[in-house]
């Protein structure tokens, strides 16, 4: 683990949540728990899942588990090789990718957010999503964070994927 890939990692990783807190922030809060169109998640619902990303980050660091594998292992592989570079370097997803079902958001508990308490649970869980990542690296350096379409990611590379989903799903904010 080189400390400067970390600073810039992090760095990155802070400025897509403190980003994505001013879009929730920004919202017009008549907008906040309606679905954007049919089929949709509200602005709650989405920052709910990016937070439960992060929470999911938690869990993952610390081995109490991964995300279930939802292709093969060489479909993992490859996808890890080949666009995942590419999605880190556009800092972006593919448009309607599904979402694995553990960071699928629950309707009813984003509605019970308004906007500065879920702003609020963001810094929270980010701060403890790039906490525990950041521990596992040092202290548990084989420890790798089971993603569900890209198979095992070291804590770093980890928490570059976060930036990226944080950054694409504030765009989702704001369309």
């Amino acid at each position: 683990m080189t400390s400067a890939a970390w600073r810039r990692a992090a760095g990155e990783f802070d400025q897509e949540v403190e980003a994505f807190a001013v879009a929730i922030a920004d919202i017009d809060p008549a907008r906040w728990t309606t679905p954007r169109a049919p089929g949709r998640w509200s602005c709650a619902a989405l920052a709910l899942h990016v937070c439960r990303a992060y929470e999911f980050g938690v869990s993952a660091a610390r081995g109490e588990g991964g995300m279930r594998l939802l292709v093969s292992p060489v479909a993992a592989w490859f996808a890890r090789s080949t666009v995942l570079p590419v999605l880190l370097a556009l800092r972006r997803f593919p448009r309607d990718a599904p979402a694995p079902r553990e960071v699928v958001p629950d309707a009813e508990e984003a509605v019970a957010f308004d906007q500065p308490a879920m702003v609020m649970r963001l810094r929270a869980s980010s701060a403890l999503a790039l906490q525990a990542l950041q521990d596992a690296a040092r202290t548990t350096p084989s420890r790798r964070i089971q993603h569900a379409y890209f198979g095992p990611l070291t804590p770093r590379v980890t928490v570059r994927l976060l930036s990226a989903h944080t950054r694409h799903h504030r765009g989702g904010m704001v369309a």
